[in-house]
């Protein structure tokens, strides 16, 4: 930018929160908004650098990326213009680091065929964050020689829910 001299009605610096949609972009939820105006309307003649902070500026949500719904964070500069605006964002993620649940016990879980098998499936916990790996332990009893079991087939789904109320 060295030598060239850009007209602008102000430079704000915005810290941005927000939950995107990414089927319909106008059901997009803005969460968290702050700016700070760092330099008054005039003239940059020179590269510029501005020192800020957004104090208490609550971030209340994980960064996160699924296959409906997308949180994330950033900070964006504007350079406000009178025919152009000129923006410039870059995205920062954002981990609340929260302790491990005391009430975190396993679950067991036992269904059957009318005394022909029985299946017994045990988990080391009932509570996961996104990057645990689930432990688990699945056991299929034959308690008939008449039942004939061809496949055994276990599925894990990853649910995704979006919305409040009836929404």
């Amino acid at each position: 930018m060295k030598g060239k001299n850009v007209e602008h009605s102000g430079v704000r610096i915005e810290c941005v929160g927000i939950v995107e949609n990414l089927q319909d972009q106008n059901r997009n939820s803005t969460f968290l908004q702050m700016w700070k105006d760092v330099e008054p309307p005039g003239n940059l003649t020179e590269n510029s650098n501005y020192d800020f902070e957004f104090l208490r500026c609550e971030k209340l949500h994980e960064s996160y990326h699924g296959t409906i719904v997308r949180v994330r964070y950033y900070i964006n500069v504007v350079i406000n213009r009178s025919y152009q605006k000129i923006n410039k964002e870059a995205e920062f993620i954002v981990q609340n680091i929260t302790p491990e649940p005391e009430n975190n016990k396993c679950l067991m879980m036992k269904m059957g065929l009318q005394e022909g098998m029985q299946v017994s499936m045990e988990l080391a916990s009932v509570k996961y964050h996104l990057n645990d790996c689930i432990l688990a332990k699945v056991q299929f009893h034959r308690l008939s020689d008449r039942i004939k079991i061809k496949l055994i087939e276990l599925t894990l789904i990853r649910r995704e829910t979006v919305g409040t109320g009836v929404n």
